[in-house]
């Protein structure tokens, strides 16, 4: 069983990994600025704090406090992000590109600085989602650059941190439903562009929570969407 202290969770894919993580016997605790979060905690009897991620005085406190509290901590799970959206290069203001860059990549920032004082000498474990390129590709440049960010943040601190036994990894969904904890009977085939279930995604974040060896990976979970290559010149 790991201690595990999920990141940024809302009503979907946040709501659907914490839950598959409890039921799969690890201890859970989960930070959140929004309502949603401090609700999946109760349902799954989590411990909860809330806490702005961009904020990083108040992103090192809420995991100091929940580490006490879960006993230690094995593994982060770092899901805030968004800013998706479908503008051009020329619509995106100065503000709202930063923003987009800030709510991706320093949130992941602050969150491994305020979680590394806390993993134990046997190492740990930290997940971040990033984003598959169908997403990417179809959002915008304030988008790709904090979800950029991320991808080569993982390649560095998997390598900086592999002599700490601290393994670095990231799933990239593609499209997923974000309502009702993100469960629904959406498109299921490979190949097939579409809103897929948010379980697939925490699947892949459970199983880099639980192996020990995977580390400087960025996995797509997409249905294959980003592969599918476009015939012709």
């Amino acid at each position: 069983m790991s201690r595990i202290i999920v990141t940024g969770v809302g009503n979907g894919m946040g709501c659907n990994a914490s839950k598959l993580l409890k039921a799969s016997g690890h201890d859970i605790a989960i930070i959140s600025r929004g309502e949603n979060g401090k609700k999946v905690a109760g349902e799954i009897g989590a411990h909860y704090s809330n806490c702005d991620l961009m904020n990083y005085e108040d992103t090192s406190r809420a995991i100091s406090e929940l580490t006490k509290k879960l006993g230690g901590l094995d593994s982060v799970v770092h899901l805030a992000g968004g800013f998706f959206g479908t503008k051009k290069v020329e619509e995106v203001e100065p503000s709202y590109f930063g923003s987009a860059l800030n709510n991706n990549a320093t949130t992941f920032y602050n969150v491994v600085q305020g979680a590394m004082p806390h993993f134990p000498e046997s190492g740990g474990s930290i997940i971040v989602i990033s984003a598959a390129r169908n997403v990417y590709l179809n959002s915008h440049v304030g988008y790709a650059a904090g979800k950029g960010a991320i991808d080569y943040m993982v390649k560095l601190l998997a390598h900086e941190l592999a002599g700490r036994n601290i393994r670095v990894n990231a799933v990239s969904p593609g499209f997923i439903i974000k309502e009702n904890c993100g469960n629904a009977d959406f498109m299921d085939r490979l190949g097939k562009d579409g809103r897929h279930d948010a379980r697939f995604v925490s699947e892949a974040v459970k199983m880099f929570v639980e192996n020990s060896i995977a580390t400087g990976q960025i996995l797509e979970v997409d249905a294959g969407f980003s592969s599918m290559i476009p015939r012709g010149i």
